[in-house]
């Protein structure tokens, strides 16, 4: 009994450690987009891009798996089709008819309550996921996010207007953000660069939050979904007439 108490607490702090452990992401966007992700002490890079094939061979190979699942696809419809004509030809013989398809839930609310019924279903759920995302940000930490932006163009006075309006962009955003966050360190540098024909620009973003809150946060959004569908679902259904 006392091993099984200390296996089981020992379980149970591997999964504290694991919940409490920050996950770590870094983006990093210099003419090309780079992100990595970090748990524990590992960091793994993760390809954005994908690689042209330009071997014949590779190909062909995708191809003939592309062929293969689509005629995969049309012996399936094709066999469905023959069991639905079978079943229509065998009730037929009996004098009955196929009985009709369950309703789609969105039709029967929409035929039930209407557009507004749809209207509010889809403010419901626009509800859980704001919510949702500030259970996230609230514990999210933002430890660099560095923002550089040299700007040019052809014209002088475009790139003065053009440094205008990225100012007024990008200020408030970033108030926005760091407004919206556990902790966010930051810092933005744009200037105009009158001898440069072309804006560059660079951008890091290291951010970092414990996956307890990730994992709190997703279960009450899904007790939510989960209640609201219920509801919305049962509302749905048409109401069987007293005998």
């Amino acid at each position: 009994m006392n091993v099984f108490l200390l296996i089981l607490a020992g379980i149970i702090l591997i999964i504290l450690l694991l919940l409490l452990c920050p996950f770590s992401i870094k983006i990093v966007y210099d003419e090309k987009v780079h992100l990595s992700v970090g748990y524990f002490f590992p960091v793994f890079r993760i390809p954005l891009e994908k690689k042209e094939i330009t071997d014949p061979k590779k190909l062909a190979r995708l191809e003939k798996k592309k062929q293969k699942k689509e005629e995969k696809k049309k012996r399936r419809e094709e066999k469905q089709r023959i069991k639905e004509e079978k079943q229509r030809m065998k009730l037929k013989a009996q004098g009955k008819e196929l009985p009709e398809k369950k309703q789609n839930f969105i039709a029967g609310l929409i035929k039930k309550e209407g557009l507004s019924g749809l209207i509010d279903l889809l403010k419901e759920l626009v509800s859980i996921l704001a919510g949702l995302m500030k259970k996230t940000t609230d514990h999210l930490v933002i430890s660099k996010m560095d923002l550089q932006i040299a700007l040019g163009s052809e014209d002088a006075a475009h790139t003065a207007v053009l440094y205008g309006q990225t100012c007024s962009a990008v200020y408030p955003l970033i108030n926005i953000i760091s407004s919206h966050v556990k902790k966010c360190r930051h810092r933005e540098r744009i200037a105009p660069v009158f001898t440069s024909e072309k804006t560059r620009i660079r951008f890091i973003l290291q951010a970092r939050i414990q996956p307890f809150f990730i994992l709190s946060g997703a279960v009450r959004a899904g007790l939510r979904f989960l209640k609201t569908m219920l509801s919305k679902k049962a509302a749905a259904q048409p109401q069987s007439s007293e005998r």
